[in-house]
């Protein structure tokens, strides 16, 4: 009995993490329609929420010229072929670009 309780309990944990890591990876891409050019990084914070990492230009993929700063929003329910979105800062903290990336 224990055995079957542990095995239903675990299937239950990976259920519910596919379905978490699904919902916010739904939520993610419609988010990033919503960041315009010249939203200060606060608004990207509001509307994506906190990025997976901030990263320094150019860690995922080419950038603008004048990127100061990276977030990277990592798409959870991609394991095998890793999804991103980036968004690119200027010095002053407005968004100069974004970009979706998928590694091959």
């Amino acid at each position: 009995m224990i055995v079957r309780l542990f095995f239903f309990a675990t299937a239950v944990l990976i259920a519910g993490a596919g379905a978490w890591a699904y919902h916010h990876d739904q939520k993610l891409q419609h988010s990033a329609l919503l960041v315009n050019l010249g939203d200060p990084n606060e608004t990207v914070r509001q509307i994506m929420g906190d990025p997976s990492r901030e990263a320094e230009c150019g860690s995922l993929t080419l950038v603008p010229q004048s990127c100061a700063d990276e977030y990277v929003y990592r798409f959870y329910y991609s394991l095998f072929r890793p999804r991103y979105e980036v968004v690119w800062f200027d010095k002053s903290g407005k968004v100069i670009g974004m970009q979706y990336v998928q590694k091959p």
